[in-house]
């Protein structure tokens, strides 16, 4: 085995030199750097013949806070998104199709009409009754779901109330209970949930024009049961404990800013995040709110890891074995998504999912490829390339 700048690489505990390493493919690797960066390693049977390549990505070891926060989750999507086609009756008591035959579809981001951006559900449908009051047809500026922009027009249909409709359903963003995953007091970031938010009708991710997150306070447990999942039942107002904005929305959970820094009371001094390869069957526990807005320590069981080699969603099965969280709650429930999962003093991962037939069981995302959703692994790229 033979790599690029070979001083800088240990395998197994032993230096590469210049002229490569043997190494026995049968038996794991243990690779140790001293230089952040991007490895590209080529593999010879007899030092001669190529069998592989790889590359390998080190960064330095990262610590957090753990979260366990309930907070209050508030996005307001980037376009209106059509959630449903309908029809219009119009004044004569005959169904029109205005929207479907004009080409809108289900998941289409409408952004504009006749020039105006339109800025959420209430202000569109005011702009139809103005457009059509003064017989205008209505050019819409869309984005489709594959993010192609195009053009379609619309002639409104005035029903028996008099009102201008166009046939369609629409939703402007989303709301509601989620929990912190960690902060990185490094870059004052976060990350929450561990799965992306989306439209709730279509289940299409939404596009954010501006996110933020405040603090909740559980006032309820709806218990879950056998193909019912459970749910915190939360309270947030709207601006009021604003404590951060969201950035991003994707399949790992959602990432942003804190405006003010997070202490968890179980954690004195942030802790390191483990990478997928350090996480092992067993105990551990995890961190979250189930009364109040205090959080609160729980024993599970780590039954399952995957062999995950690159980011991905479920790579651990967890079992909650805390019998006072098993009485509170019935196990996992919604509003419980972003958990930390803490193993050895080391982030492992967080909770994402229940199992529907068994909400004392879910999935967990491994919090290896959450950190690779923040600032800081936006800030270190440029740093860990310039090694290869």
């Amino acid at each position: 085995m033979s790599v690029k700048k070979p001083g800088n690489l240990k395998i197994n505990g032993q230096q590469i030199t210049a002229d490569g390493l043997k190494v026995n493919l049968r038996k794991k690797l243990a690779l140790k750097s001293n230089t952040v960066g991007k490895y590209n390693l080529d593999f010879k049977l007899f030092g001669i013949i190529p069998i592989r390549s790889m590359v390998i990505d080190v960064f330095p070891e990262v610590k957090v806070i753990p979260g366990g926060h309930s907070i209050g989750v508030i996005l307001q999507s980037d376009g209106i998104m059509v959630v449903k086609s309908s029809f219009v009756v119009d004044s004569k008591g005959h169904k029109r199709y205005p929207a479907l035959n004009a080409g809108l579809e289900v998941g289409d981001k409408l952004l504009k009409v006749n020039g105006v951006s339109i800025k959420n559900k209430y202000h569109l449908a005011q702009l139809i009754q103005n457009f059509g009051k003064e017989d205008e047809k209505l050019r819409f500026k869309i984005k489709k779901q594959n993010g192609v922009i195009v053009s379609k027009t619309v002639t409104p249909v005035v029903n028996k109330e008099g009102q201008y409709m166009i046939g369609i359903y629409v939703d402007d963003g989303a709301a509601g209970v989620g929990t912190i995953s960690f902060y990185d007091p490094q870059y004052k970031s976060y990350g929450a949930l561990g799965h992306m938010i989306t439209e709730a009708n279509t289940q299409l991710p939404i596009d954010i024009a501006k996110g933020e997150i405040v603090k909740a306070y559980i006032s309820g447990i709806q218990q879950g049961k056998s193909g019912i999942p459970g749910e915190k039942l939360g309270t947030f107002f709207k601006r009021q404990g604003l404590i951060g904005d969201i950035k991003k929305n994707n399949r790992f959970g959602i990432y942003g800013q804190l405006f003010t820094g997070l202490q968890n009371p179980y954690f004195d001094q942030a802790i390191p995040v483990a990478s997928s390869l350090e996480v092992k069957e067993g105990a551990a526990k995890i961190y979250t709110v189930i009364n109040g807005g205090t959080v609160d320590s729980f024993d599970i069981n780590i039954e399952e890891v995957k062999k995950q080699y690159k980011p991905a969603e479920k790579g651990l099965i967890i079992k909650i074995t805390d019998q006072e969280l098993l009485n509170q709650t019935g196990g996992i429930v919604q509003g419980m998504s972003g958990s930390p999962i803490v193993q050895n003093n080391k982030l492992v991962g967080v909770v994402t999912h229940v199992f529907v037939n068994d909400s004392s069981k879910g999935y967990g995302i491994l919090a290896q490829w959450m950190l690779m959703q923040t600032k800081y692994w936006e800030q270190t790229k440029k740093t860990r390339e310039k090694v290869s």
